[in-house]
């Protein structure tokens, strides 16, 4: 798997703590109030959260929790249950039947990267 770090934009404002990590994997995404699971692909990926692109339409909302795995590597096809992720959603916006979702993960990620 290759990752790459964004680059900063000159003049622009970045509220992120942690350098993000353009990572496009496979995720499972969870909902614990409702029991719902979703499918995706990440976007990006920080130590601190991660935006995701979930394939379904209706909007998960800021503050909601869930649980998340994402497949590191192509041979990962099958999350356990003991290692999703706990997030809460931080801002969503709708795109016809998908939607862009930014997480803040509960635990900060231990992201090894090469340089």
């Amino acid at each position: 798997m290759t990752l790459r770090l964004h680059a900063d934009h000159a003049g622009t404002k970045e509220r992120r703590h942690d350098a993000r990590l353009v990572a496009a994997r496979p995720v499972r995404v969870e909902c614990p109030q409702t029991g719902r699971r979703f499918s995706g692909r990440t976007r990006d990926v920080s130590a601190g959260g991660a935006l995701l692109e979930v394939d379904h339409p209706c909007l998960l909302v800021p503050g909601q929790p869930l649980r998340l795995g994402i497949a590191w590597t192509a041979r990962q096809t099958v999350l356990r249950r003991e290692d999703l992720l706990e997030a809460v959603v931080v801002r969503s916006l709708g795109n016809g039947p998908k939607q862009t979702v930014a997480i803040s993960f509960s635990q900060r990620l231990q992201l090894a990267t090469a340089v």
